[in-house]
């Protein structure tokens, strides 16, 4: 009999109304949802009860930080506790501030009809990106959880931290160091839809990936991308190549960022007036969304439980 279950891998650390929102549009019988909370929470908040999906929660909790290891580990986690579940047809990486915009049947038909494709997305290759891989394959990057996106840290903490990781750069610049170049290191989006081969391959290469990426900036964008475009049998299985959009089939819009957006490495943030081009779009999930703009997210819901 043909698997048609999908496993929904979602990280999330607040937002917790739009988390159950997203819970909600998700709830089918077809889905089970695997979440993982940071551990800087320490009061749980109250979440929608599935009435169809199984819910489970990871049974380990990671400090996530950005730029840090730890996003790798909590992915890796959230493959791992979902793959114990499974086999399923797909498996799909989402944050809490993501939500679908097309609904259950639609996907589950889409993915029916690329059964086998992987929907990861690459950034293209301007020389920007080009010198951005290749300082990230090259160097080691240390004290990343000390970064000046975690407010949450003592100020000293991360003026210490940037001053030894930037002085280790430029010594391992003078003495052209260089980590390996074992594989078609790629980065791109962070949130995909992987087969069960794709989970399963990311999985035995669990100890290699914890070597390769440990002290690299943002190894979450970098170690899917470099290993499953390495991959022979894989990369002929990607959707698209050219288009990294296109090929995770997610509305993210880095163009309307506002520059401290861009600053910080974040997309436009979806606003009330939006929906139209959200729901007539092709893509099946969008990000990123807030509840600065609640009317947005109640339009999304109220049109898919219509359309349902």
């Amino acid at each position: 009999m043909a698997n048609h279950r999908h496993a929904y891998l979602i990280m999330a650390h607040n937002e917790w109304g739009l988390l159950n929102t997203l819970l909600s549009l998700i709830d089918d019988e077809r889905n089970d949802i695997f979440l993982h909370i940071d551990k800087k929470v320490k009061q749980l908040p109250e979440l929608y009860k599935p009435k169809h999906s199984r819910l489970f929660f990871t049974p380990k909790r990671y400090d996530v930080r950005w730029g840090d290891v730890g996003q790798v580990h909590s992915e890796m986690h959230l493959f791992k506790t979902a793959k114990e579940h499974g086999p399923y047809q797909y498996y799909h990486k989402l944050s809490g501030v993501d939500l679908p915009i097309k609904t259950q049947d639609y996907i589950h038909d889409f993915f029916d009809k690329h059964n086998g494709k992987e929907f990861i997305g690459f950034f293209t290759l301007t020389d920007f990106i080009k010198g951005d891989i290749e300082r990230k394959r090259r160097r080691y990057y240390f004290l990343m959880r000390w970064n000046y996106r975690t407010p949450f840290v003592a100020k000293w903490k991360v003026t210490f931290a940037k001053i030894i990781r930037h002085t280790a750069l430029k010594i391992q610049d003078i003495l052209h160091m260089d980590r390996g170049n074992e594989l078609t290191f790629r980065t791109g989006h962070n949130w995909v839809s992987l087969t069960e081969e794709a989970v399963s391959y990311l999985i035995g290469q669990e100890d290699f990936i914890n070597r390769r990426f440990a002290y690299t900036t943002c190894g979450d964008e970098m170690y899917k991308h470099s290993l499953l475009i390495s991959n022979p049998e894989i990369r002929e299985r990607i959707y698209d190549l050219e288009d990294g959009v296109h090929s995770c089939m997610r509305f993210i819009d880095f163009n309307r960022a506002s520059d401290e957006q861009k600053r910080r490495g974040e997309p436009y943030t979806w606003q009330d007036g939006d929906t139209d081009e959200l729901l007539k779009s092709e893509y099946l999930f969008a990000r990123k969304f807030s509840s600065k703009y609640p009317k947005v997210i109640s339009d999304i819901e109220k049109s898919l439980r219509q359309t349902t």
